[in-house]
C-alpha cells in the first residue's frame, strides 16, 4: 500500500511528513510556500490521515512506507522534511537508506529518547473522549477544556477530526493503533550515518533540542546544522512562519 499524499506544484520534489496525530492537512500553508519553485508531496503516515491502518508502526516500517513511495512516484533525490514524529522518520530513513534523499531537514525533534513528553497523557486524554455525545468541533473543544488549557493544542486536535458517513465526528488517526506502538515511537534513532546536508531547526521556547543534544546529533548527521527559528515554540512552522520558510529557504538554496 502506498500512502496518501496532496501533491502541489512541480520541480525538485519536496516530502513532507507530519508529527503525531498529524496529517498532510497541516501543511498546507507551507505547500503554498514552496509550490512556485518545489514539487511538495504533502503525505499522511500510516494510522493518520487518508492513509492506511495497520497494528504495527515503528520507524524501520516507516521506512519502508517511505520508500515505497519514492519508488512509485519514481522520486529522483528528494529533499525530506519532518516535524517531530515526523522528523524521528525523516532520521531513521536517512540513515538505512542515505543515497536516497538529497537533503533532509528535522524541525523541533533530535534522536534521543522522549520518555518523559507528555504524549502519553494526551493519549489517555483522547480516550475519554465519546463522539456519541460530542458532535461538533465546539463541543470537542469544551470536553478537551478540563485537561488541555492550551488553547493551541485543543485546536490542532479540533482540526484533526472527520466527519464519518453517518454524519459523527472522528479522529482523523488511529489512536489505538498509536497507542499499541507508541513506545516504539519515541525511542532514540542510532546505528548509522547520514552524510548528506541536513538542517535541525529547533523552536527558540521549544526543549525538544538542547544544546547537550547537539553533539548525538552530529555522530548521525556529521554534516549537520542547528538553527533556531525565533519567537517559537515546537510547532515552529505555525508560531513564526515567516523566520521559518526564510531559513528553509536559505538552506535549500545552499549548494
Amino acid at each position: 500500500m502506498i500512502l496518501h499524499s496532496r501533491i502541489y506544484g512541480s520541480g525538485s520534489p519536496i516530502l513532507v511528513f507530519h508529527g503525531l496525530f498529524g496529517n498532510g492537512e497541516n501543511w498546507i500553508s507551507f505547500a503554498r510556500e514552496f509550490e512556485k519553485n518545489y514539487q511538495i508531496h504533502l503525505l499522511d503516515m500510516r494510522n493518520h490521515g487518508k492513509s492506511f491502518v495497520s497494528e504495527k508502526m515503528n520507524y524501520d516500517i516507516i521506512s519502508q512506507d517511505i520508500l515505497k513511495y519514492v519508488y512509485y512516484y519514481e522520486l529522483n533525490h528528494p529533499i525530506l522534511l519532518g516535524h517531530s514524529m515526523g522528523g524521528k522518520a525523516v532520521m531513521k530513513f536517512s540513515i538505512k537508506y542515505p543515497t536516497i534523499p538529497k537533503k533532509i531537514i528535522i524541525l523541533d525533534i533530535s534522536p534521543k529518547d522522549y520518555i518523559d513528553f507528555n504524549q502519553k497523557k494526551l493519549i489517555h486524554i483522547l480516550k475519554k473522549v465519546d463522539f456519541n455525545i460530542i458532535y461538533i468541533k465546539k463541543d470537542l473543544d469544551l470536553f478537551l477544556k478540563r485537561w488541555i488549557s492550551d488553547l493551541k493544542i485543543r485546536y490542532f486536535f479540533s482540526k484533526c477530526t472527520q466527519k464519518q458517513k453517518n454524519g459523527k465526528l472522528c479522529f482523523h488517526f488511529s489512536l489505538s493503533n498509536i497507542e499499541k506502538n507508541y513506545d516504539s515511537l519515541i525511542k532514540e534513532i542510532k546505528n548509522g550515518l547520514y552524510y548528506g546536508p541536513t538542517l535541525f531547526l529547533r523552536g527558540e521556547y521549544s526543549n525538544y533540542i538542547l544544546d547537550k543534544d547537539h553533539n548525538d546529533i552530529r555522530k548521525l548527521f556529521p554534516r549537520s546544522k542547528i538553527w533556531t527559528v525565533r519567537k517559537s515554540d515546537h510547532w515552529i512552522h505555525i508560531d513564526n512562519p515567516i523566520d521559518f520558510y526564510e531559513k528553509v529557504n536559505v538552506f535549500l538554496n545552499e549548494t
